[in-house]
């Protein structure tokens, strides 16, 4: 869990941010806005509903209200990615705007009203197309051959899913769907690589028991994500375990001919969870010469760790969710997404995520499964 101190920080900003934006809206809106007529009036109310519906999502989480809160979360986030849009597009326009001006061309009156519905109608237009791509995930699918696996293991099907965030807003319908990829393609092993879950899940009994259904011959494995410590770890592991998952905190484990590591998530360092020394001293596993795979939430890679593992699986970014915000992601997660080779023998892939956090939309970055086909490149004599 967050400290008091870095939480009230990360809070302050948040607030900080949503007001701006809020702000910039209203003043691209306040000749319609400020009127007295019943449009006008009833525009106003719903703009207040829409505004504050984010901070009743967290009031009805933190209560215990999945149903509520869904219904809430749906409206805000919905609105806080319409927002962004909102704010880059039209942001651009009156940047061009701004630029001609100094350059001596002075727009026609009525361009402000054309920038202002353009924008609306693109902004929509994309936030309508990232429900649908937030809600269609793709199957990645990657073969890597190698000469670790035993002879007696041809190939070995793993399936990742990372950052699924059961929460109030995705629920039984996302566990169907992985459900249904996961029965098409018939994974070895299914591993989760974090973020399972966040605060009050609606429908947590059939959300676990359907996760709980999917079957995996050689296990389903999962670890810690930043928002299992921000949910409560204790409270996380336990609906992780309940839906047919073996955690691997800090531990690691040799099955159907490979090493598993995993390790919990660096947000949980100060609370003694995580510890670089530790993952090198679980990566000793790789000693004994088979094919080792390092699950790590955050596509952090330890220079120490390189030449240990032979693939690290990570998630967190979600691709950066909604484009452009990816730019920003990438600022500080350079390994934003895919496959990267980091030498030494050592590969790197990082998921987009299964779910969403926060707006429950993508755009050009959609949710993905990724299923891994190990093969042995040893020719038989």
């Amino acid at each position: 869990m967050r400290s008091p101190l870095s939480f009230f920080i990360f809070i302050s900003i948040v607030i900080i941010i949503y007001s701006l934006m809020n702000y910039y809206f209203i003043r691209k809106h306040r000749n319609i806005l400020t009127g007295r007529s019943l449009p006008s009036i009833l525009l106003r109310l719903i703009l207040v509903t829409v505004i504050l519906a984010p901070i009743a999502t967290v009031f009805f989480s933190q209560k215990g209200e999945p149903l509520w809160a869904a219904v809430t979360g749906f409206t805000g986030y919905g609105w806080l990615a319409f927002l962004f849009l909102f704010l880059v597009i039209h942001g651009m326009a009156d940047i061009i705007l701004y630029i001609t001006e100094k350059a001596g061309f002075i727009p026609p009156g009525y361009m402000a009203r054309e920038v202002l519905a353009g924008t609306l109608i693109i902004s929509i237009s994309v936030l309508a197309y990232g429900f649908y791509e937030a809600d269609t995930p793709r199957v990645e699918r990657l073969v890597i051959e190698t000469e670790k696996l035993p002879p007696d293991v041809k190939s070995l099907k793993i399936m990742q899913l990372s950052d699924i965030h059961f929460s109030p807003i995705i629920s039984t319908d996302k566990a169907e769907d992985i459900k249904k990829i996961a029965d098409e393609e018939k994974p070895d092993i299914i591993v989760s690589t974090g973020d399972f879950l966040d605060r009050s899940i609606r429908n947590s009994d059939e959300v676990a028991a359907v996760m709980r259904s999917i079957d995996a011959p050689k296990g389903k494995y999962a670890i810690t994500g930043n928002h299992e410590f921000i949910t409560g770890v204790e409270e996380s592991v336990q609906f992780i375990e309940k839906s047919g998952f073996i955690m691997l905190r800090n531990r690691a484990v040799t099955i159907a001919g490979i090493n598993l590591a995993g390790v919990d998530d660096y947000s949980g360092r100060k609370l003694g969870f995580y510890s670089e020394a530790e993952e090198n001293r679980l990566l000793a596993v790789s000693e004994n010469g088979l094919y080792t795979i390092l699950l790590k939430h955050q596509p952090r890679v330890s220079e120490k760790s390189i030449g240990l593992f032979d693939l690290q699986l990570s998630g967190h970014t979600h691709g950066g969710q909604i484009f452009p915000f990816t730019l920003l992601v990438k600022l500080s997660f350079p390994y934003l997404c895919g496959e990267y080779d980091l030498g030494r023998g050592s590969r790197l892939y990082v998921s987009r995520g299964t779910g969403t956090w926060g707006p429950p939309v993508r755009f050009i970055a959609a949710p993905e499964v990724t299923v891994f086909e190990i093969k042995s490149s040893l020719k038989v004599n």
